[in-house]
């Protein structure tokens, strides 16, 4: 196949299949041949990587990545995409071992955003706690000289049963539940746009969305970015 990227996915499943709808709902298509060329690993047990981020006696996700790398090397794609968040805590090891760039979806976000948002100056974020431990998201957005803003514990374990025992567990959601999360952030917490740093919080805003100038999706903005030949 030529001029194809590649997808690691499976973390989850159901983000996965959201990104790869959202290409392809992006894609200003009329004919088969319009659509992109892009292949699709829906590596679904690839071992949880928040539950390695806070304990490292658990399933270390890099080794079976990196075998995910090493046989992408072999289709020889222009760029991969991650569909999760929490993965590029292990960016900088699996871009060693690629032939082929691999997108940093929280830096794409974040400058996107700065270029998007008039007066940006405090970004929420809502992720795993093992993205949030990690700093992945905080690290970006400081690094634009913008203000990251994390949730307390209880909108915390919210974010987290949304993501886990309703979205990951179940594919279903209540809306009210989301729209708590997000409504605490812009209005208790002062910020001026929401990053949904998890891929099931993508989820949640493609079948729910809100705010749509101030919720941020990091799959929409680097699908787009796709679209639009950026990464060529």
């Amino acid at each position: 196949m030529e001029e194809m990227f590649t997808i690691l996915g499976g973390m989850g499943t159901a983000a996965t299949e959201t990104f790869v709808h959202l290409i392809d709902e992006l894609t200003p298509a009329k004919k088969d041949q319009d659509y992109l060329n892009y292949v699709v690993f829906n590596h679904a047990t690839i071992p949880d990587r928040t539950a390695y981020i806070l304990d490292n006696q658990q399933a270390n996700p890099l080794p079976v990545m990196l075998k995910d790398i090493r046989q992408m090397n072999l289709l020889g794609p222009k760029f991969m995409v991650m569909t999760c968040n929490t993965a590029h805590y292990f960016y900088h090891e699996l871009q060693a071992a690629a032939d082929f760039d691999i997108i940093h979806m929280p830096r794409e976000t974040v400058k996107h955003m700065q270029k998007t948002i008039p007066n940006l100056k405090k970004i929420g974020v809502l992720s795993t706690t093992g993205t949030r431990q990690a700093g992945i998201y905080q690290d970006a957005i400081e690094s634009f000289g913008l203000e990251s803003v994390e949730p307390d514990q209880t909108i915390q374990a919210t974010t987290m049963s949304l993501i886990y025992d309703d979205i990951k567990a179940t594919g279903q959601f209540k809306h009210e539940k989301y729209q708590q999360i997000v409504d605490t952030m812009l209005n208790d917490y002062g910020c001026d746009a929401v990053i949904l740093g998890c891929t099931e919080l993508s989820v949640a805003q493609e079948a729910y969305p809100i705010y749509p100038d101030k919720v941020i999706d990091p799959m929409r903005v680097v699908g787009q970015n796709i679209v639009d030949g950026i990464y060529n």
